[in-house]
């Protein structure tokens, strides 16, 4: 499958890491990961602030809640990242590919964990708020010492899975032309002309280290046992 074509030393520079120490051009899997790394804790971020106003009992949070679920859970995320890009210049000022996929990818997976958010919340038992709330905690110590550490562990199987489906889909920022680690690939495809097998399927292997190693971290936190004895030391 001409491996030794798409094996080259030049070629696993810009798959990975890319020339950063000369020409500031980064590799693609390199891009991959700061959009990545950056969109999950934004995301986590905005979907935990929407997750819990969509579990209050004020029916306007809520509302605004459910339209931004469906807003944005409800389109695909391609089309995002084409909006993300091309509608800011029709709005007087200029994204960059970088920035506009980000934008796209925390906007929609914030909309699937703002889901998970409430979930976990309610699932939570209202004997337990409640007891706490007779022990003399205000609202909001119910919500950061009782409701929270209790819905975490229910959210983090779902967590987990969302955050994987996150990194997969910097791949759709190739349509844009942003140099992540799919348009590394092509790149490299249409200079061989002769293996695209040999080229998708490394792309395919680096994708798979990549989320398995990730995958392999994040289920590691699903051992309560463990992350519990983590966070103590903090």
């Amino acid at each position: 499958m001409n491996f030794e074509l798409v094996w080259t030393a030049a070629n696993w520079e810009r798959l990975l890491v890319g020339d950063l120490f000369n020409s500031g051009q980064w590799g693609g899997l390199a891009v991959t990961l700061a959009i990545g790394f950056l969109a999950i804790p934004i995301a986590t971020l905005l979907g935990a602030i929407f997750g819990i106003m969509r579990a209050s009992h004020l029916r306007p949070l809520r509302l605004i809640a459910l339209i931004y679920v469906h807003a944005f859970r409800n389109v695909p995320l391609l089309i995002l990242i084409f909006w993300a890009y091309f509608l800011p210049p029709l709005l007087g000022f200029d994204l960059s590919r970088f920035i506009s996929v980000l934008v796209a990818i925390v906007l929609f997976t914030a909309a699937y964990i703002t889901d998970i958010v409430a979930s976990g919340i309610r699932a939570v038992p209202s004997t337990h708020t409640q007891a706490a709330r007779v022990l003399g905690l205000s609202p909001l110590q119910v919500y950061m010492w009782v409701v929270i550490p209790q819905a975490f562990f229910n959210m983090l199987p779902a967590l987990c899975g969302r955050y994987v489906l996150a990194i997969k889909g910097t791949s759709l920022a190739f349509l844009i032309g942003l140099a992540e680690l799919t348009e590394i690939g092509k790149q490299i495809n249409v200079q061989i002309m002769s293996a695209p097998v040999a080229v998708y399927l490394t792309v395919l292997i680096i994708y798979f280290a990549v989320n398995w190693l990730f995958s392999a971290m994040l289920r590691r936190l699903e051992r309560r046992d463990r992350f519990g004895r983590a966070f103590l030391r903090l």
